[in-house]
This record gives C-alpha cells, sequence and structure tokens, in this order.
C-alpha cells in the first residue's frame, strides 16, 4: 500500500492553516487526508484552531478559550497569510466535517489539551464524529497521553494515535500502554531503522511535519504509512512517481 498523504492543517503550504479554504485545496489537490487541531471556545464550540493564542493566525489578540465562538467569527483567520484571504474565519470540527463527509479523505484530528486541559474534548470531538459518520475515517490524536485512554473509554472503536516530539524509546510499547494503533512521530527521529521496528510490532508509523523533497524521498524509500505535509500536491507527485 502507499503511504498516505495527510494535509497539514489543509493545504497551508498555499493557504491559510486551518481553514475552509486550506481544507477545500486539500480536496482538489486529491491527498489522502487532513490533519487539523481541535480546541475549545468559551462557550465550548469545537473551534479549528492551533495555537492557544489567536496572535498568529487572526487579526485578534489573546487566547481562544476567552472568546465565544461568535467572538471569534468577527476575526480574519487568513489576512496574516494574504490580504486576498480576509473573509477567511476560524471553521468548527463540524464545518470541516459537513466538507469532508462526503469525500473519501481521512481526518487525523489533533486535541490540543496538553498545555491547558480541556475537560469533556474527547467525548464532544467523537460525538461530531459520529454525527457525520466520519469515525471509521479518523484517528485522534494528541501530546497529552491519558486523553488517549480517555478516548478509549468512550468509544473503545475510535482509532487513536500516540503523537510525540523527540525520539522514544521502543514508542510502540508506549502506544500500547495507552492503546493507541498509531504512531505519529516528528520526521527528525524518524530512521529506517524505526520504521521497521514499528512494523514488526504491526503499528504504523506516520511523520510529521515533512515539506522538504529530500526527506519525503528518504521516507517514502524507507516505507513510511504516511506524511503529514504543507504541501498535499508535491508529496503526493512524488510518491507516485517514485522507483
Amino acid at each position: 500500500m502507499k503511504p498516505l498523504v495527510y494535509a497539514h492543517r489543509g493545504a497551508s503550504g498555499r493557504f491559510p492553516e486551518n481553514t475552509l479554504e486550506a481544507f477545500r485545496a486539500a480536496i482538489r489537490q486529491k491527498a489522502d487526508g487532513v490533519e487539523l487541531d481541535v480546541q475549545f471556545s468559551k462557550d465550548r464550540e469545537l473551534v479549528v484552531i492551533h495555537d492557544h493564542m489567536l496572535n498568529r493566525t487572526t487579526d485578534g489578540i489573546g487566547i481562544v478559550q476567552q472568546f465565544t465562538f461568535a467572538e471569534l467569527q468577527q476575526l480574519s483567520a487568513g489576512a496574516w497569510f494574504d490580504p486576498q484571504y480576509e473573509q477567511s474565519r476560524i471553521p468548527r470540527l463540524e464545518d470541516v466535517c459537513a466538507l469532508l463527509a462526503p469525500t473519501s479523505l481521512r481526518l487525523i484530528i489533533e486535541l490540543k489539551n496538553f498545555f491547558i486541559p480541556q475537560p469533556g474534548l474527547e467525548e464532544k470531538v467523537i460525538a461530531t464524529l459520529q454525527q457525520y459518520a466520519l469515525s471509521n475515517r479518523t484517528t485522534i490524536s494528541s501530546f497529552n497521553f491519558d486523553s488517549l485512554l480517555t478516548i478509549k473509554q468512550i468509544d473503545p472503536q475510535q482509532k487513536t494515535a500516540l503523537l510525540y516530539i523527540g525520539a522514544l524509546q521502543k514508542p510502540w510499547e508506549i502506544a500500547a500502554r495507552y492503546q493507541a494503533q498509531e504512531l505519529h512521530a516528528p520526521k527528525e527521529v524518524i530512521t529506517p531503522s524505526l520504521v521497521k521496528q514499528a512494523h514488526l510490532h504491526r503499528v504504523p508509523i506516520i511523520a510529521w511535519t515533512v515539506n522538504s523533497e529530500k526527506r519525503l524521498r528518504q521516507l517514502f524509500t524507507w516505507k513510511i504509512d504516511g506524511v503529514i505535509t504543507n504541501y498535499p500536491f508535491r508529496a503526493r507527485k512524488m510518491r507516485n512517481v517514485r522507483r
């Protein structure tokens, strides 16, 4: 099976990250799936934005969770990237699910509950996926490993991934401890041996975030199971022509 190409926060190399414009571009570019980030607004809407602070990817200032969804909708989520995207807004998870449900794309949803606790985030994400019949096409990841266990308590069938940074010793054993089915590893730590050992333990391994052609070529040669990239069209093209 060919490695899967996931669009990182949508096709974020060419479009403002985590916006519907970026996710629509991922569909057009025929990515196998999209990766996105979810956290709560003040009124507990599931909003798709990476940072806990608004400053980098919107024209707002402050902490996401201090604003209601209606207040967040007053902010531009695209002007920082290019003035032509001034009307881009922070979407809700359900907006993205409605967009992707008619397609065949897979989802990786990262829960942003490592630095700031967000009780109930797992339950509401799972309910939204079930509402749009996307559970079996979705992998939920988090740096908060305890959150992965919470997901399994809510829905034992929901696929999860151990998302980590740095070089872990025997990450497949840690994944088993937290009942995770996949490893989502930073590109810098991946070696042919790591991929081989993961496969020997029957744990798929996906690399994040891979944008250079040299690294993509290496990972495809090493038979990585998937890559998360800002440039899905480039990655898909390289995957399809590799020998």
